[in-house]
């Protein structure tokens, strides 16, 4: 799995959302907080303005989850 577009990736003030893709289809994936908090290292009591400001960052970090859960993030 991998980022389709960095520049893609947005944070509405409850999900991050992206594009990625997944054998070979590309797919929309979300997660929340908690999920970021989770399994996005270094963001685990991200705010805000923080999620906004390091969204893309954060969306490669959650790669690993994504790929295990075949793009459904929790949300």
């Amino acid at each position: 799995m991998s980022i389709n577009n960095a520049n893609a990736v947005e944070w509405d003030g409850q999900t991050l959302t992206g594009l990625v893709t997944v054998d070979g289809t590309l797919t929309r994936v979300k997660a929340d907080r908690e999920t970021i908090h989770r399994y996005a290292a270094g963001f685990n009591d991200a705010v805000t303005w923080e999620i906004e400001r390091h969204r893309e960052l954060i969306f490669e970090k959650l790669i690993p989850f994504l790929t295990r859960t075949r793009g459904c993030a929790v949300y």
